[in-house]
């Protein structure tokens, strides 16, 4: 497996390779391609041909709505247009008999991909450079998964992509990772009745491996089953023993993702002596020694993982003895090593023939894995579970997506209930009308249809594995999840779907804004040269710069004419800066500043909307650091979640080969003009010296008057008593309990709540500066959702500072205020996404 450099691309085009979500890496991919998107040279454009618009596809700038399964066709053919005019750099021989079949009508005809589009997107991926082609998610699902990673290969080489941005330094270490085929001949083995005891540790395939495959039922004939797991989940609730492992965070170990990298595990926590868990490698040793055959095993699980680092050690001891070399390693959290790339030929591509989809429906059934849930593994967390799906906005349970016209064919209104059938098996679940998918495919996302898993988990939603037939990739033996024709219908029960976004329309509010990456590369030296005469014009007549929406207090008044030529108000600005000026009421009586003319900080926040892709990680952060409570499906469908930050989703132009998608993360704009803060009878919502609209929750008396004038829609109301451990509604039962921040207050019933940018984080910033007696240090101090975003579009700072990052974002010209005509004044700048044209190379 390559390391794919997405960050020195100029170009991407991915085939079903959903990077930013569920595909190898994508933490990692999602930074590189952050990266890629930087530049304004005029590159960094991103191409997605799938028949289901993803969340990675939502980003791109062009979607290639392909026929499913045919994915391969277009690589081949975009391959041949650039060996044929001699756009590449590689080797052409080699590769043009593989391709030469492939001419832009055949590929026309086996993908409904005009035959124009395909030259145009072959010159345009071969002027950029480097490129990079991706496959992966469902295009390399079908029976024929492994010809269509070879043609993408195929593709990469021809326009000289090898070494470039297709490397083999850091190549993946899969080395040991067990296939399909393994566990088939498993199964075989336990039908027959040739496994006596089996072990199952981090692993659930009694829900994961299709019904097909029947690992349940062989499973059943083992007399012995044991289950290292920390959860009851379908395949712990068959076993006869269950020896509770240690949670990831409690235990040590090591891992060898990457080829030169060697890391170690660390735990952040001691085990919790309540649950009664032991590492797996001290229970795996003890069963050897207690069963006879474990003599020449170190006694516990650290001797072990230490006797099998003493290779390193001399490796990389330099001299040291092993605990100094150890002790240094976990300081360190690894050891690593620069390798040289192996060397790679082409040596030839599987003949491909788009896969035949079984059954007599007329629908293609995508089945896909969420950010969320991925294929299961997280539907025990109700964090994940109230998590909105980036592209339907739903939680708490399954769906289908059916294109608009479809759904018009069948009678079907989004949120009515479908059945879906194939020769598997048929489930019902609610319809979510997407233009994002084309109108021959119907897509349900797995993960859900736990029969155990813990109560997060059991029975929400179905089980989509169920509607597939047996079917296989014929090289590798993967599980062909591309295989199935369905057949649609609506069904006679409701079925509720909890959303917590209908609309995806902006209507015209300018909430979600572009600007096109032209006007920003012709008009940079225009505007600098504009704004450096204004600002010159300003000074003049003593009036300072052309104000940004500024940041005032409440009874405090501003005389432009008062500030001093060299004064230079931060964007959109702030509340407490003005040094040596008294500011005049209506009468010209200076209005007495108080603790406002002292402070030294204005917070503020700059999100680039150009960087967000979506994930929603920040959302996730911001409840773990802040101990925001999970309500369920049924609250949310009264409106009454709980989440202190969301992704908005606006759809501008999807479908019809458009992808104009953007994702605006929304918390409380801290205003300085705060309208939630006049209408509060008790004052228990206020403006502090430092810009933050702080709410203090003893003072609530829960009259909701702040919600209702808040214009961004960003508090929530506690409507039960999710802190009270001895009510029914406690939103953190045993053991969530132990994860709640003590830091942050755990509100109780009747008290508004909302985003304080982490006031305790800012608190204990400021608290380490002052005992070290110096000033608080850009970027030290970040929120939660800033610093779990993995492409840095939230940036945190002090906007006083004026070479903080926040300063010089909410400068930009990229930069613009959500409902600004409303003058509230908020301290969250966001910068437009920038628009790419992908009709020219």
């Amino acid at each position: 497996m390559p390391h794919y450099d997405f960050a020195r691309a100029r170009c991407v085009v991915s085939f079903g390779a959903d990077f930013l979500e569920t595909w190898i890496a994508p933490v990692a991919y999602a930074r590189g391609f952050a990266a890629m998107r930087a530049r304004r040279d005029g590159s960094g454009q991103f191409i997605v041909v799938e028949p289901r618009l993803s969340l990675t596809g939502a980003n791109a700038d062009e979607w290639i709505a392909i026929r499913p399964g045919a994915e391969a066709a277009l690589a081949l053919g975009m391959a041949r247009v650039i060996l044929t005019e001699g756009l590449g750099s590689g080797e052409r021989g080699a590769l043009m008999e593989a391709v030469s079949a492939w001419t832009p009508e055949a590929v026309q005809q086996a993908t409904d991909v005009p035959a124009d589009a395909v030259r145009r997107l072959a010159r345009r991926f071969a002027a950029a450079k480097p490129g990079l082609a991706v496959a992966g998610g469902i295009a390399a699902q079908s029976e024929q998964s492994v010809a269509v990673i070879s043609a993408v290969n195929l593709l990469n080489a021809a326009a000289g992509n090898i070494g470039e941005t297709v490397r083999f330094d850091r190549t993946y270490d899969v080395e040991g990772v067990g296939s399909f085929g393994d566990v088939q001949r498993l199964i075989a083995d336990m039908a027959a009745g040739k496994v006596q005891a089996l072990v199952v540790r981090d692993a659930n395939p009694a829900y994961a491996v299709p019904a097909w495959a029947g690992f349940a039922a062989a499973m059943d004939k083992v007399p012995f089953k044991i289950s290292l797991s920390s959860v009851l989940d379908e395949t712990a609730d068959r076993c006869d023993l269950i020896l509770p492992a240690t949670h990831p965070l409690e235990s040590l170990g090591d891992s060898r993702g990457v080829r030169g990298v060697y890391g170690i595990v660390q735990p952040a926590m001691k085990p919790l002596p309540m649950f009664q868990t032991r590492a797996t490698g001290d229970t795996l040793i003890a069963i050897a020694k207690a069963a006879g055959f474990g003599a020449k095993l170190p006694a516990t699980w650290i001797e072990y993982l230490k006797a099998q680092w003493k290779p390193l050690h001399q490796r990389f001891g330099a001299g040291r003895d092993f605990d100094t070399f150890w002790n240094e390693t976990l300081q360190k959290g690894g050891v690593w090593e620069d390798v040289a790339a192996t060397p790679v030929r082409w040596t030839g591509t599987p003949a491909f023939v788009t896969p035949e989809l079984k059954g007599a429906g007329d629908l293609a059934l995508i089945l896909y894995p969420t950010s969320q849930l991925h294929d299961g593994r997280g539907a025990n967390k109700p964090w994940l579970q109230e998590l909105p799906d980036p592209t339907t906005k739903a939680v708490w349970g399954s769906w289908a997506e059916i294109h608009p016209d479809t759904a018009k064919r069948l009678g079907v209104a989004e949120g009515d209930a479908v059945r879906i059938e194939t020769e598997a098996g048929a489930i019902e679940v609610p319809a979510y009308l997407y233009g994002g998918i084309r109108p021959d495919a119907v897509a349900v996302p797995l993960g859900q249809g736990h029969t155990a898993y813990g109560r997060s988990a059991k029975g929400r939603g179905v089980n989509a594995a169920t509607l597939l037939p047996p079917a296989q990739d014929g090289a590798s033996g993967a599980v062909a999840y591309l295989c199935a024709k369905a057949k649609v219908t609506k069904a006679a029960r409701a079925i509720d779907l909890a959303m917590t976004q209908r609309e995806k329309n902006q209507f015209d509010r300018e909430i979600a804004q572009s600007v096109p990456l032209a006007s920003l590369l012709a008009g940079a030296a225009v505007a600098a040269g504009a704004g450096a005469a204004a600002t010159a014009a300003a000074g003049e007549a003593h009036a300072g710069p052309e104000p940004l929406p500024s940041q005032t207090r409440p009874g405090h008044y501003t005389s432009p004419l008062a500030m001093p030529p060299d004064y230079k108000k931060p964007a959109h600005a702030v509340s407490a800066y003005e040094p040596e000026l008294r500011a005049r009421g209506p009468r010209n009586v200076p209005v007495d500043q108080g603790s406002y003319a002292h402070a030294q900080h204005r917070w503020a926040m700059a999100i680039d909307l150009d960087r967000c892709t979506g994930c929603s990680a920040c959302v996730v952060a911001c409840s773990a650091e802040n101990n925001v409570p999970s309500v369920g499906p049924e609250m949310v469908k009264r409106g009454r979640e709980m989440l202190w930050i969301r992704v908005e989703r606006f759809e501008q132009a999807v479908g019809g080969g458009k992808s104009d998608v953007r994702f605006v993360p929304m918390m409380c704009q801290q205003c300085g003009d705060a309208p939630c803060e006049t209408v509060c009878p008790v004052y228990a919502t206020y403006h502090n010296p430092e810009g933050l609209n702080a709410q203090v929750y003893n003072r609530c008396v829960g009259t909701r008057y702040c919600s209702n004038n808040c214009p961004y829609k960003v508090r929530a109301f506690n409507f039960f008593d999710y802190a009270a451990p001895e009510k029914p509604t406690f939103a953190f039962p045993e053991p969530l309990n132990w994860q709640l921040n003590p830091d942050v207050t755990v509100r109780s019933k009747g008290v508004m709540e909302k985003c304080t940018f982490c006031i305790q984080r800012i608190l204990e910033g400021k608290g380490n500066a002052k005992d070290e007696a110096r000033a608080v240090r850009d970027g030290e101090i970040q929120s939660a959702c800033a610093q779990s975003c993995p492409t840095q579009a939230i940036v945190f700072g002090d906007l006083l500072d004026p070479e903080s990052r926040v300063a010089k974002l909410s400068h930009g010209e990229r930069r613009y205020w959500v409902l600004n005509e409303l003058n509230t004044k908020p301290g969250v700048t966001y910068l437009k996404r920038v628009e790419r044209e992908t009709t020219t190379a």
